[in-house]
């Protein structure tokens, strides 16, 4: 079995809690789980900043690659359709080479099919 933590990023609830303290609190917490014997660290594509608020998890992941190394990494999920599918693709497979193949990939669809999201081009655009 493995033990993980999930970084929500969220702020609803606290006042006078700015942006910056909720990622130092999140950071701060990723190295607490990595010292202490963590297997994974999560995190979630989520674009809303007093419900959870990380837009690139990939790209927070490869920070974390480089800040614990050892511990796994997994995204939960990275949301397809705003994205370039390549894009993702290739991120997804430098930040497994960052982490020596212990990235977890998730994937999904999010709200996309409910927002009429279309690809054009490697370009997301709306539905009219």
């Amino acid at each position: 079995m493995d033990v993980g933590m999930m970084m929500v990023f969220a702020s609803y609830g606290w006042e006078n809690t700015g942006d910056d303290q909720v990622w130092d609190e999140e950071i701060r917490l990723a190295r607490l789980a990595a010292d202490s014997g963590f297997d994974v660290l999560w995190s979630a594509e989520h674009h809303f900043f007093d419900y959870s608020f990380c837009p690139d998890n990939l790209q927070l992941m490869t920070y974390l690659a480089a800040l614990c190394p050892g511990i796994g990494l997994g995204t939960a999920a990275v949301i397809v359709p705003w994205h370039d599918p390549l894009r993702v693709a290739e991120q997804a497979a430098v930040l497994d080479l960052l982490c020596k193949g212990k990235l977890r990939l998730g994937l999904g669809r999010g709200l996309a099919r409910l927002c009429g999201v279309s690809r054009n081009h490697g370009r997301v655009t709306r539905a009219l």
